[in-house]
Parts: structure tokens; C-alpha cells; sequence
């Protein structure tokens, strides 16, 4: 696993990139020519974003975003960390228009995105709302993922898509809302309008279903902790308000090189000409209800929310998993991890964080950002601990603070795990550790030193 900096080419257009590689069929490439936006490149010309912070307002047509900064005026890409165990990638930008006029004067946005050698991302997302001036008015939205398909002009999209699904939307007790392509909607609405269901779920599990290629997919937890939003603004009930795209709406050109429109240009036109775009469902932390009419002067009464500056949103994201039992399973795995036991809780019976442990070894947490669990060790070459499990663990990572040596050996069960079960890698005095294994029972683990 590894990350670099390479020029890339893309449907006939070239520009610097930081691309990150794993031993599986796709990548991950944060490309110029797509203002370094996290992409997954599947294979021939065809690429899956998750977004990133946007905006919009009343007082003009113009959307404020990252994909407008042509220019890279404000928009930047840095390897953070690359290593055995993980990449970790940081992405800044302004949320500006196509005049590189800023939303409030300084509205900004930072990604981290961390990926480990299964071919999975955490993408850590960071809004800085702008207070400078009132340049842009109110907010209509603020929008923080979509699940987006970059098809290159060698491809159509129907093509390239499955038709039924296109996008299978799912909790993760496996109930769904199928989008179809093209998208049988005749207008954008609310998701909960047409599928009334997505209001009660945990989970929201969004998996794009291609042919021929690995199916790339997007996932967020419906907890406030994890990813921050207002009640929907259409059926009033704790959940995102997610977007559903008409099917005259679904399909933009894409990435737009040009500074000479407001808005989206249509895609229906330039098929197999430019690159396109094909858009499914987007998500919030608030939005204005959409509608025509009276329906939408209503809709207008009603004044977005501002997150406060600094507040984050997780998204776990990746390709390859075919199966949505798999899928499922992934998402539960993240957001429900393991219980750990090290033995040194206090009173032995009381499981709980570190500040009732004592002894060689301190389990600090599961750590959603980085899908990591982490510990701490003083004056003992290893850690001993074991994962309690209701459902099963997928590649757990495991962080320790205090490590010494550069090289490491583990036990599951007393048994030393075969080298190419897990990946890891020492930085400083912390052991990143990523293990290659579906943990489906109450398993005891060691990590130790070794010379």
C-alpha cells in the first residue's frame, strides 16, 4: 500500500494527482483536473465520488463549492501518512463560485481521508462556515455527501450501469429503496417522500451497482455523534434529508472546465463528447424543502440551519464488495464495534474507558474516525486483550501507544497469525495495526514486540 504524487489522465484531460494503491482492482486518485475531490477510480474511465461540503443561496444561481475552483485558487491535496498499515490523505478547499467569489467571505472545508489495505476509507469532513461578510445570503442547503458516478466519454452510462438497481440504498437489517437508471422519478423530491421507510433506519448503506467493475459505495450512520443534522425538513422525523435526483436531473457534464455557466450543464448532450456525471441521492445537515408552486413559497419560509464551525460528518467509503450481506456487514462492523477486555478495568466487572483502568494496558476507545481501536502500554513488550463480539468485526485495526520495537507478531487465540493476515507499521512510539480477518466470536488477541 502506498500513496504518491504522479500526473493522471482521464478521458483525454492530464493533471497532477495524489493517487493511493492497494493490492486490489481500483484506486484512489485526489486528481487537479477534478480540484482533488477523493475519488475511486473503478477501471476505464469510470470514477465514484462521495462529494463534499456545498452550499446555495436565494440571492444569486450560484452553487459554492470545491468543483468550481478551476483555477485551484483555494483547493489543495496533502499526503498526511503513507505506510504498510494506512494512507491518510488531507483535502482543503473554499466553498466558492465560478467568479472564485467565497460564501460568507471564508466558508472552507477540510477531508481526511484515511484508507486502509482492504481498500476501505473513513472520510473525515470538516466545514468552517464563513463569517467575514454576508456575501451570497441565507443558505439553502448545506450538503455534505452524494453518491456521485464520473463516467468518462468512452462509456454511456447505461452501459455502465446495472438497471435495476443503478443504486441499492439500504439499512443494515437489509431493507432497501432500489433507484433504477434512467432514474424513474419525474422530479427531485425528498428520498422520504418516495420511500417513507428511510425515515426510521440506523443506517444508510448506498451501494452504486456497476457492470464489470467494483461496485463503489458510501455509508453514514443516522447518529448525531457521527454525522450532525436537523430534523428533515419535509416529514419533520430525526433523519438526513437526503435528495432523490429526477431522471431529467440525474446526469451533468463532468468535470466542467469551463468558468461560462451558472449552475450544472446538462450531460444528455455531450455523451461520449465530455465526461459526465450521473447523480443519484445527496444528503444534508438542512435543506429547504424542494417543491413548485405555492408549495415551494412555502418551502421558502422556512431558514436553513449553519452548522458551527468545526463540526464533522464520518462517511465510510470503498468498492469491491459485491454482496449486500457483505455491505451490511461492513457498516454494522464500523459503527457497532467489539467490546474489548483487557483485564485491567476497575472493578474487574466494570467495562468502561480509561479512566477506570489500571495496569500495563489501557483500551482508550474505538476511535469512528480512523476505524481504529486504540490502546496504550507501559514497561510490557505486548498487549493482551479480547474482542466480545455480538455480530462479526471486518479488518479490525488496531493503534497502540507506547511500542517500542519496529517489528511485531500476533495471536489469535494463542495461535501466531500467518504474516499475510495483517499489515503494519510503526510511527514514532504508535503501532498501526490492520488485520486481514472476519472476527465472528469472543476472541483473545496478542500483539507483542519483537526484536
Amino acid at each position: 500500500m502506498k500513496a504518491y504524487e504522479t500526473v493522471v489522465s482521464y478521458s483525454g484531460m492530464s493533471g497532477h494527482a495524489v493517487v493511493v494503491e492497494f493490492d486490489l482492482p481500483y484506486r484512489m486518485v485526489f486528481w487537479s483536473k477534478a480540484q482533488y475531490a477523493g475519488c475511486w477510480d473503478l477501471g476505464s474511465d469510470v470514477w465514484f465520488t462521495s462529494e463534499w461540503i456545498e452550499t446555495n443561496s436565494p440571492d444569486n444561481n450560484h452553487c459554492y463549492e470545491p468543483i468550481m475552483d478551476k483555477r485551484l485558487k483555494y483547493s489543495n491535496v496533502e499526503i498526511l501518512e503513507s505506510n504498510a498499515a494506512r494512507v491518510r490523505v488531507r483535502w482543503r478547499y473554499a466553498c466558492n463560485d465560478l467568479r472564485y467569489r467565497i460564501f460568507h467571505g471564508n466558508t472552507r472545508g477540510e477531508e481526511i481521508f484515511t484508507i486502509y489495505p482492504d481498500g476501505i476509507a473513513v472520510r473525515e469532513v470538516t466545514v468552517y462556515p464563513g463569517d467575514e461578510t454576508s456575501f451570497g445570503g441565507n443558505p439553502n442547503f448545506w450538503q455534505v455527501i452524494e453518491w456521485i458516478t464520473m463516467i468518462g466519454t468512452a462509456n454511456r452510462p447505461e452501459d455502465v450501469f446495472f438497471p435495476d438497481p443503478a443504486l441499492l440504498f439500504m439499512n443494515e437489517e437489509g431493507e432497501s429503496a432500489k433507484i433504477q437508471y434512467p432514474i424513474q422519478f419525474d422530479q427531485f423530491q425528498p428520498l422520504c417522500a418516495a420511500f417513507p421507510q428511510i425515515s426510521e433506519w440506523n443506517m444508510f448503506i448506498g451501494s452504486v451497482r456497476l457492470r464489470d467493475r467494483p461496485n463503489p459505495f458510501a455509508i453514514l450512520a443516522n447518529d448525531q455523534r457521527l454525522f450532525p443534522h436537523k430534523p428533515c425538513s419535509h416529514c419533520g422525523k430525526d433523519h438526513p434529508y437526503f435528495t432523490l435526483f429526477s431522471k431529467g436531473g440525474c446526469l451533468w457534464r463532468y468535470p466542467s472546465i469551463n468558468e461560462d455557466f451558472v449552475l450544472s450543464e446538462s450531460g444528455n448532450n455531450v455523451i461520449g463528447e465530455r465526461p459526465v456525471s450521473a447523480s443519484f441521492i445527496d444528503g444534508n445537515y438542512d435543506m429547504r424543502p424542494r417543491g413548485t408552486g405555492l408549495e415551494n413559497r412555502k418551502g421558502a419560509r422556512y431558514l436553513v440551519a449553519t452548522p458551527p464551525p468545526g463540526t464533522s460528518w464520518l462517511v465510510l467509503t470503498g468498492a469491491g464488495i459485491q454482496d449486500p450481506a457483505e455491505l451490511r456487514e461492513l457498516a454494522v462492523s464500523w459503527y457497532s464495534p467489539a467490546r474489548i477486555v483487557t483485564g485491567h478495568e476497575w472493578p474487574p466487572d466494570f467495562i468502561t474507558s480509561g479512566a477506570a483502568q489500571s495496569g500495563s494496558t489501557i483500551y482508550d476507545g474505538y476511535a469512528y474516525s480512523i476505524r481504529a481501536y486504540t490502546f496504550r502500554k507501559f514497561g510490557v513488550p505486548r498487549i493482551e486483550f479480547r474482542m466480545e463480539v455480538d455480530h462479526p468485526i471486518v479488518n479490525p485495526v488496531f493503534m497502540v501507544d507506547g511500542w517500542e520495537s519496529p517489528n511485531t507478531v500476533v495471536e489469535m487465540d494463542n495461535v501466531p497469525l500467518d504474516r499475510a493476515m495483517y499489515s503494519y507499521a510503526v510511527r514514532g512510539n504508535e503501532l498501526i495495526l490492520h488485520l486481514r480477518a472476519k472476527i465472528k466470536r469472543n476472541t483473545s488477541f496478542a500483539i507483542a514486540e519483537t526484536p
